[in-house]
């Protein structure tokens, strides 16, 4: 009977420890886990604090049935803003939209048109860009 108990004690010990280390390396990965995603909320934070764009003009083009709307936008922020990934919406619909500038990244302090094309209706309408990280502006124009 005390060979049976030391076995016992022996295979509760040994579950005890593989449990434990099992524990132990799940708690460390979810705290890295959760380390880097407050370190990325930080970036990101900081990222939208440092932008701002505005809206300084919008200009619809000679009305057929359709026409093409000119964007003039400035970079008021201190972070630079990637052009090609800016979201337009006219009347709150996604459109997509064509900039002629070579370079896809918008420094700070620098004025750049894009054009959306195709766009149909008449009177007053609203345009709102918004960047890739949250930050928009608008402006309204008549048509």
């Amino acid at each position: 009977m005390g060979f049976e108990l030391s076995v016992v004690a022996a295979i509760f010990f040994l579950s005890a420890v593989v449990l434990g280390s099992f524990s132990y390396s799940m708690l460390t990965t979810s705290n890295e886990i959760v380390s880097d995603a407050s370190e990325e909320r930080y970036e990101m934070q900081n990222s939208k604090l440092k932008t701002n764009i505005e809206v300084t003009d919008a200009i619809a083009g000679n009305y057929s049935d359709t026409y093409n709307l000119t964007v003039i936008l400035s970079n008021t922020g201190s972070e630079n803003v990637y052009f090609d990934e800016l979201n337009v919406l006219v009347d709150g619909n996604l459109e997509p939209y064509t900039y002629s500038d070579v370079a896809a990244t918008w420094t700070p302090a620098e004025t750049r048109n894009l054009t959306v094309k195709g766009l149909s209706g008449t009177g007053i309408h609203r345009v709102k860009v918004v960047t890739r990280n949250g930050v928009s502006a608008y402006n309204s124009y008549i048509v």
